[in-house]
């Protein structure tokens, strides 16, 4: 079964969300304690993957399983992907935007 159409909007949401927070992430990573522990060698990329992980893991675990009692299905998980990977483009501006 595909995701319905409320769990589909609550992911768009959550996607938009974590859009949101890049600007802040990317200006926590640049303090120097972050950049001495973390040692990112590209920081858009480890944006980029730590975005995608988010999305996942909330969307997944958090509201998935908590909301509908149940882990995603692989029908769901690929139509998550889907959306994710669809709207990867949004993820990549945001981060190219950032000065």
């Amino acid at each position: 079964m595909a995701l319905d159409k409320k769990d589909k909007k609550i992911l768009d949401s959550m996607i938009d969300e974590e859009i949101s927070k890049i600007p802040g992430l990317v200006k926590n990573l640049r303090l120097p304690q972050f950049q001495a522990a973390f040692q990112i060698g590209n920081e858009s990329e480890y944006v980029y993957g730590y975005t995608h992980g988010s999305i996942i893991g909330k969307f997944e675990t958090y509201y998935f399983v908590v909301h509908s009692g149940k882990k995603p299905t692989g029908i769901e998980v690929d139509e998550i992907g889907k959306t994710i990977f669809e709207k990867s483009g949004d993820i990549r501006n945001a981060i190219s935007n950032i000065k």
